[in-house]
């Protein structure tokens, strides 16, 4: 990932960012039963070594998968699990680790739940990591951990917040320097920076750019936005991420009758928006008001960002939200109580 400048402030005559809110701090403590290298044990003794190929190059490939309580109550179940599993296959092939045994984590994350008697809604963390020593010519010998967190809704569907976003001149690493598609730890490394610049801007966060400055996505998340009546989203060949949600999102809005396009775009069509959204696992949705001060035109109303966001939980819910189920709170906020307005 190579960096150009800093993030760039508003022109003149737009509205500047406004003051950012502290984020939240504590919450529930993560679940204690974690499964590390091939055994159930506590987190204090899921240790990684000093010397591994983990902490000297940064090498550890991940998955974050949701876990959401059903309408009808009862332990939390895993949302898009193939999915996640078919791509860390292929950032284990992008990075030339051998499989270190996918095909069980399936009874994993199940046995996962049941010993933590997980009833709320979380957030699953898969890796596979290199805990043996050795140099850059050393193969890798990943071992897989499990871990699970309590993970509600974030703040930006919690309390029908939007971002302020800036667009990074940080750029996404293209193919030539990392595979953009591996979900490889060491990949998030400048993304953390271009955030933590935007953040001391006064920013929410950041939209990277890509090799050729057009715009490729947030840090964490992919990014949509609504103009002219199209939802549009950069292309994978734009060096983002295959997200999984991104792909829900697409498949989703054509369920809706919306017209969905990957495309590249340019800082100029992000200005132009009518609606922006951010979309990831942990984040799931988080609306957008305005890049680099330019406010979204419908950012307050934001329709069909609001129509998705009720179509994902009820899809991951197996029914309409109630408003009182676990962790739904967000959920009913954002998609409005009457109708779904």
């Amino acid at each position: 990932m190579s960096h150009v400048s800093a993030a760039r402030p508003a022109s003149p005559g737009h509205q500047g960012p406004r003051p950012q809110a502290v984020e939240g701090r504590g919450g529930p403590p993560p679940y204690p039963h974690v499964f590390f290298g091939g055994r159930w044990v506590t987190r204090a003794e899921a240790l990684v070594p000093i010397d591994s190929l983990a902490m000297r190059y940064g090498l550890s490939v991940f998955e974050g998968v949701r876990l959401y309580t059903p309408a009808t109550g009862g332990l939390a179940r895993p949302f898009l699990l193939a999915e996640h599993l078919n791509r860390m296959v292929a950032s284990l092939d992008a990075m030339g680790f051998p499989d270190p045994g996918l095909a069980e984590l399936p009874a994993v994350i199940d046995e996962l739940i049941e010993r933590n008697a997980i009833t709320r809604d979380a957030y699953v963390r898969v890796a596979a990591t290199p805990l043996n020593p050795g140099t850059l010519a050393e193969p890798a010998r990943p071992e897989l951990s499990v871990t699970a967190v309590p993970m509600g809704r974030k703040r930006w569907l919690a309390e029908e917040r939007a971002m302020a976003l800036c667009v990074s001149d940080w750029q996404r690493g293209s193919a030539a320097v990392h595979p953009p598609a591996a979900k490889n730890i060491a990949n998030y490394a400048g993304p953390r920076l271009a955030w933590l610049q935007a953040r001391e801007a006064g920013y929410d966060g950041c939209v990277l750019t890509n090799q050729h400055g057009r715009i490729a996505e947030a840090p964490t998340a992919a990014l949509f936005i609504v103009r002219g009546g199209k939802l549009l989203t950069p292309a994978l060949s734009e060096d983002v991420l295959p997200s999984i949600t991104r792909s829900w999102v697409l498949r989703a809005a054509c369920s809706l009758g919306a017209v969905a396009e990957e495309t590249r775009l340019a800082r100029e069509d992000v200005y132009a928006a009518d609606e922006a959204f951010l979309c990831g696992t942990g984040l799931e949705f988080a609306p957008v008001a305005s890049f680099d001060g330019r406010e979204c035109r419908f950012h307050e109303l934001r329709p069909l960002t609001r129509q998705l966001i009720i179509a994902y939980f009820e899809e991951v819910r197996g029914g309409p939200p109630s408003g009182e189920g676990p962790g739904e709170e967000g959920e009913v906020v954002a998609g409005g109580r009457a109708g779904h307005a």
